[in-house]
């Protein structure tokens, strides 16, 4: 007895002790965090970013917008701007001004006073609902949906934001005509600018972005008690004049480190090695492509070398989804709106996303990744089918060279030619292994499209004398898109069919994918999967799958059924996955059943996800296992602080096992430009920065002198969509997290700067941000000016001003900047001219189309400094017959 109460004491105190060392720790990260959080102030509150739909078309990629309660914020003059509604918010003053559709239904806010004026008539609202940022004013929906004429629908679960325009808008008129309306998945509201490319030098060695994650743990299971703790880090930069990551795990337990690094470049534009044009190169730790009836993607050692475009998918018909992903976060894919994959991250920090299958039309992927401190970050792509044929004459590749963990070594070679407009011809060489021994294959291939009909067909002939052949083809009948394809396999062998006594000698598939109706606006992405296969014996199975999503009164739904049957036995399961917003909760539940003769839940998980205030998040969870039986409860408490993030979890499973833990969160990084270091609670490894300065330009050098003024409070276009970044009181801002291994397009946003005159001297620059590298731009603004003047029309020795002549200003190099057209009167202004030597002349498609001859182009030489050039008055008269 006395033992026994020894025994437990000397358990308890050691308990206790690991206890005590956690909590030590813990307190270690409090001392430090006033050094970080004073840094920066707290961070803002329930911040969304998401996509933004009108009709078909994607009219933004990512919006901010805010959740408070159960309403949710947007920004007014952001929306207003996408849905061309001629209204203009000024978030310092706090008021926003303008009119709907026309100028008789004037519109006018006034935060001060709570009141909104529409077409003359004011009324008040809840200033609750409104939130003023300093990029713009963020208006709850249901303000928004009473003052403009929209309808919008927000999907909590996809992120994204549907709007349905109750009357006609300008924008919905030039979709129509430019036909974007119809193409599915596609930006309809940003076009390319066409700015100039700022290069980036890559160098031999940078500071680098690092992402961090520390975690201890203390479990007891089974009566025993350890401990242990993880550091985790990512860190990205320039090194060597490349491109390189590394990732670094190490624990007590393990004290072995999993180590992962990588060196390479991307190049949208296919400027790499010279004559090989190379979209991109790697080697060091990466995954081999998979490829189609051959072989799987696995990760290991190696060297991958491409031209294929850097936004293309992975093959034609397929797309595989992979990448970094820090210790705690995961990751849910969404395919044309339907949840159809979750992971989180593996031993080697990475998420895959395999052989995900592209139909005939639109092929919209959405990467919705989750953080443990309630981050959200979205990942859009979209794939055209039609898109992914090589041009008539180029030609494309992919090399890899691999060694797996297990030391099987690897060759992936696959080559494109585009033959003609609609008609791409593959080739290719793999070396894999096959049941321990390596096989050598080659592979050709034909596509073509022929109106709404995608035709492919392949062979796969094996060195050991097994052969594959296979048919397949995508089309659209009325609105679901259908996908067949037939196998023929003899003798044939690899990792994807392995050497069994009874071999599958045909493969048949059939998916069918499309959308049910559903409300008044609101359609169910369904799809119907079907496999048979037929062995040497003659024995069959089939494989069927059914998925189905909705999103109705704020809950989104998604059931997958399973249904396998072979000559013997079959076998029915199912998925049901069902999340829902209840006013400031986030509430996810996943039910997995199997049905039969024996049906029967097989497991359920609830989860509830609450965000407290000033960065505080606490989440509760229970999941049932009933065959077990066992149920295990959870519980985790986090607190954003802006430059890091703290987390404590616990979790209780009646089988009396018990864990505690904590974590800490933090990435930092250096901006050269102010020599500091910056921190974050939230991953940037993975992301491109710029430090954007903004000046006036007296002396209109392009270079910030001594004496001249940096502009606060500038604001930034990126893609096309506003950035919440502004500059400071030096003329610097700060824009990170941006996408990278891409183009991307940042210029002022010219409402932001507060002289109506200003006018940037360039319009934007286009870059191509790296993983863990800060690009500094400079962008001077000077003193623009005004032209006007009046065309006149001379007939018959009578000169009078005419209307509607098109009016274009060029620089030296002929280049078009800005066009205008004369009113009624013949007057004309070409506002925002910046100091040059220009020439401004009437089109000359226009004279012609019109027969008209003009007094000839006007040369003119503007100094800059702010005077209006006026009296530039040009004359046009009819041709002689």
């Amino acid at each position: 007895m006395t033992s026994a109460i020894a025994h437990r004491a000397s358990t308890l105190a050691v308990l206790a002790s690991r206890l005590v060392l956690l909590l030590v720790l813990l307190a270690c990260v409090l001392v430090y965090a006033p050094v970080l959080s004073a840094q920066e102030p707290a961070v803002e509150p329930e911040l969304l970013i998401l996509e933004v739909r009108l009709d078909q078309a994607i009219l933004s990629g990512a919006i901010p917008a805010y959740e408070v309660g159960e309403h949710t914020l947007l920004p007014l003059g952001e929306l207003a701007r996408l849905l061309t509604i001629a209204i203009q918010t000024q978030p310092g003053e706090g008021v926003a001004s303008g009119f709907i559709l026309s100028e008789d239904r004037g519109f006018s806010l006034n935060l001060d006073s709570a009141s909104v004026t529409l077409a003359g008539k004011t009324e008040s609202f809840d200033p609750a609902l409104v939130l003023v940022e300093p990029d713009d004013i963020y208006v709850a929906v249901s303000l928004l949906e009473d003052w403009l004429p929209l309808s919008l629908e927000i999907d909590r679960a996809g992120l994204f934001l549907r709007a349905h325009a109750l009357e006609a808008l300008p924008l919905q008129t030039r979709l129509a005509r430019e036909g974007l309306g119809a193409r599915v998945g596609m930006p309809g509201g940003y076009e390319d600018p066409g700015y100039p490319h700022h290069e980036q030098p890559y160098r031999l060695w940078s500071m680098p972005f690092i992402d961090q994650t520390l975690t201890t743990e203390l479990q007891r299971n089974n009566g025993r008690t350890q401990s242990d703790a993880t550091y985790t880090a990512f860190l990205t930069g320039d090194l060597l004049g490349m491109e390189s990551s590394l990732y670094f795990s190490s624990g007590l337990q393990d004290p072995s480190p999993e180590i992962r690094a990588t060196l390479g470049r991307h190049d949208p534009g296919g400027n790499l090695l010279g004559p090989l044009h190379a979209r991109s190169f790697q080697f060091g730790s990466l995954s081999t492509p998979s490829v189609e009836n051959i072989s799987r993607g696995i990760s290991g050692e190696g060297v991958t070398l491409s031209n294929r475009p850097l936004t293309r998918p992975t093959s034609f018909d397929s797309q595989t989804f992979e990448g970094d992903l820090p210790p705690g976060w995961d990751v849910e894919l969404y395919y044309n709106g339907a949840l159809v994959g979750f992971t989180q991250a593996d031993a080697d920090g990475r998420y895959r996303f395999e052989d995900q299958p592209l139909s005939y039309g639109r092929n919209d992927f959405r990467l919705i990744f989750h953080g443990p401190l309630g981050e959200t970050r979205v990942e859009p792509y979209s794939f055209p089918l039609d898109q992914s044929m090589v041009l008539p004459g180029e030609f494309q590749y992919s090399v890899t060279e691999h060694r797996d963990d297990d030391g099987q070594s690897r060759t992936i070679a696959q080559f494109d030619l585009g033959l003609a407009r609609a008609l791409t011809a593959s080739a290719g060489l793999i070396r894999a292994p096959v049941d321990g021994d390596e096989e050598l294959y080659s592979t050709l291939g034909v596509r073509t499209f022929w109106q709404s009909l995608s035709l492919g067909g392949g062979l796969v002939q094996a060195m050991d004398g097994g052969s594959l052949a296979e048919l397949d083809v995508q089309t659209r009948i009325g609105g679901v898109a259908v996908d067949a394809s037939r196998i023929l396999l003899t003798d044939f062998t690899s990792e994807l069919f392995p050497d069994t006594s009874d071999p599958i000698l045909t493969r048949d598939a059939l998916r069918l994918t499309g959308t049910l109706p559903l409300l008044a606006r609101s359609r169910m992405p369904v799809t119907l999967e079907a496999r048979r296969d037929e062995r040497e014996s003659g024995r069959t199975s089939t494989d069927v799958s059914a998925r189905v999503s909705a999103y109705v009164y704020r809950t989104a739904l998604t059931n997958t059924l399973r249904w396998r049957a072979s000559d013997d036995s079959e076998h029915t399961d199912g998925s049901l996955q069902v999340s829902r917003r209840v006013r400031d909760m986030s509430l996810r539940s996943q039910i997995d059943y199997q049905l039969g003769s024996e049906s029967d839940i097989s497991s359920l998980a609830l989860s509830a996800e609450k965000y407290l205030a000033n960065g505080y998040r606490g989440t509760l969870g229970i999941a049932h296992t009933f065959a077990s039986p066992e149920t295990q409860y959870s519980a985790g408490f986090t607190k954003n602080l802006g430059r890091f993030g703290l987390g404590v979890n616990a979790s209780y499973a009646d089988t009396g096992d018990i864990a505690l833990g904590a974590q800490l969160f933090i990435a930092m990084g250096r901006d050269d430009r102010r020599s500091d270091w910056r921190f974050d609670a939230k991953p940037m490894a993975n992301t491109g920065a710029a430090s954007v300065r903004v000046f006036l330009d007296e002396d209109n050098d392009g270079v910030m002198g001594a004496n001249e003024e940096p502009l606060p409070g500038a604001g930034f276009m990126v893609n096309g969509g506003r950035h919440r970044a502004r500059t400071d009181a030096e003329g610097i801002a700060y824009v990170d997290h941006l996408p990278v291994k891409q183009h991307l397009d940042i210029g002022i946003d010219t409402a932001t700067l507060v002289d109506p005159q200003w006018a940037p001297a360039i319009e934007g620059l286009r870059l191509v941000p790296r993983p863990g590298n800060v690009t500094s731009l400079e962008f001077p603004v000077r003193m623009s000016t005004e032209i006007d003047g009046t065309v006149y029309l001379l007939e018959d020795g009578v000169e009078r001003g005419v209307g509607d002549i098109e009016l274009e200003l060029l620089n030296n190099r002929q280049e078009i900047l800005a066009r205008t057209t004369s009113s009624w009167d013949g007057f004309y202004i070409v506002p925002g001219v910046i100091a040059g030597e220009y020439r401004l002349r009437i089109s000359p498609e226009q004279l012609q189309r019109l027969n008209l001859i003009d007094s000839g182009t006007m040369e003119l030489s503007v100094s800059g400094d702010g005077a209006f050039i006026s009296g530039v008055n040009l004359t046009v008269s009819p041709a002689s017959p």
